[in-house]
C-alpha cells in the first residue's frame, strides 16, 4: 500500500475506497462493483462519488467494468475533498 493514499486530500470513501482495491488487488481478485460493493458498508452513491474521486486524482482509471490501481507517481493531489 502507498502511504501516498493518506497525503492527498481525499475524502474518507475515497481512502477507505483505495484501500478496499488495494486489498482486492493484493489478493488477486478482479476490481469490479461484483467483488467491491460486498465489503463497502456505506450508500451506493457515496461509492460512486469515491469512485470519481479517486479517478479524479488519477489513483485509479477505469478498464472496460474494472478498475486499475495507477502508479503512485502519476497521482495527483486535491485541494477540495
Amino acid at each position: 500500500m502507498e502511504s501516498k493514499i493518506f497525503n492527498l486530500g481525499l475524502s474518507v470513501e475515497a481512502i477507505s475506497l483505495y484501500l478496499i482495491l488495494f486489498d482486492l488487488d493484493f489478493s488477486k481478485v478482479s476490481l469490479e462493483m461484483e467483488n467491491i460493493e460486498p465489503r463497502w458498508n456505506a450508500p451506493r452513491d457515496l461509492l460512486e462519488k469515491a469512485v470519481d474521486e479517486l479517478e479524479m486524482n488519477r489513483v485509479i482509471s477505469k478498464k472496460g467494468q474494472a478498475l486499475a490501481i495507477n502508479p503512485a507517481a502519476v497521482w495527483t493531489e486535491t485541494k477540495s475533498a
